[in-house]
């Protein structure tokens, strides 16, 4: 796929980008339909168990952590908090296997994010040296400091 034209845009920072798409819309269509009936999402919770403390964490979590992996900005930390969500989601499903699957696959995508963070067409993303600017980095050197010390980009 990657030919020509094409190959520009067949980098690591591209994949990031389709994978934070990918999730972040998930997350925050999931979020909305928590959080557009709470009612709803309080019996559910407390049907499996939790307290609706925990229905209203998870609803806005679900949706602010979504916008906040769609757009870049706190990529690493909003999928942290996904990631946990996630894992309980797979032990409450541990008893079927076809059940935890969607959990556990959001749960490795979210930990490949969590690890890796939006990369460079992120909203919030570290230039080349780490001084977290967020001019993008040409030539190996951050566009607005001209410098790559103590970068580990070499």
């Amino acid at each position: 796929m990657c030919k020509s034209s094409w190959r520009k845009w067949c980098t690591t920072d591209s994949g990031l980008l389709a994978l934070r798409i990918g999730i972040g819309a998930i997350f925050v269509y999931t979020g909305w339909l928590k959080v557009s009936d709470l009612s709803v999402t309080v019996t559910q919770f407390s049907g499996m168990g939790f307290a609706p403390f925990w229905a209203y964490i998870v609803s806005f979590v679900e949706i602010i952590g979504g916008v906040a992996v769609l757009l870049g900005i706190y990529t690493r930390v909003s999928a942290k908090l996904l990631a946990i969500i996630m894992l309980v989601a797979v032990y409450v499903s541990r008893g079927n296997l076809l059940m935890a699957l969607t959990p556990i696959s959001l749960f490795f995508s979210l930990l490949a994010l969590a690890l890796s963070g939006g990369g460079k067409y992120s909203v919030l993303h570290k230039g080349c040296c780490g001084c977290g600017c967020i001019l993008p980095c040409s030539c190996g050197k951050c566009d607005e400091c001209k410098s790559c010390e103590g970068s580990d980009v070499k």
